[in-house]
């Protein structure tokens, strides 16, 4: 049986880890270096974590059909809200 498996390592140590247990393994394997396509600018790995993410959209579904408790509030108003 022949399958794929893909693995997104978080980062170069796990990487390396990886390649180390399929080359002990003698299992036959692809290493693509690439970009990640991160949500993020900054590349901030708390986006790589899909369970942030899908929190994050949960949270942003739930503020356009009102079902939050939070509110937006307009530049103004957070600069009131600080002081500023």
């Amino acid at each position: 049986m022949e399958a794929s498996i893909i693995i997104h390592p978080r980062n170069r140590k796990e990487a390396s880890l990886l390649k180390k247990v399929l080359k002990a393994l003698d299992a036959q394997f692809v290493f693509k270096e690439g970009k990640s396509e991160s949500l993020s600018p900054s590349n901030d790995p708390y986006f790589d974590i899909p369970e942030n993410v899908a929190e994050l959209e949960r949270r942003i579904e739930n503020l356009k059909t009102g079902k939050s408790k939070s509110k937006i509030l307009s530049v103004e108003a957070q600069k009131e809200l600080l002081g500023l």
